[in-house]
């Protein structure tokens, strides 16, 4: 199933994410998609396309939201 997912911006001089089209392969673990948008030129992703995330709920801004929060073997 694809979702969005955040993904941490890094060097960007405060915490910020970027939603980003993830699929769910299972137990919170979920492959990045999101090359359409990918820059490496403008931002730097902490978890680039391909990249398989464990992700956790958290809340920002008031909402519940997915976020990655490490690198997962998807085994």
């Amino acid at each position: 199933m694809k979702r969005i997912i955040y993904i941490q911006l890094l060097n960007e001089g405060s915490v910020a994410y970027r939603p980003v089209s993830s699929y769910e392969i299972g137990n919170n673990i979920f492959k990045v998609v999101g090359s359409d948008i990918y820059d490496p030129d403008d931002e730097e992703w902490e978890f680039p396309p391909g990249t398989f995330v464990l992700v956790e709920e958290q809340i920002k801004e008031g909402k519940k939201v997915l976020i990655a929060i490490r690198e997962q073997n998807p085994e």
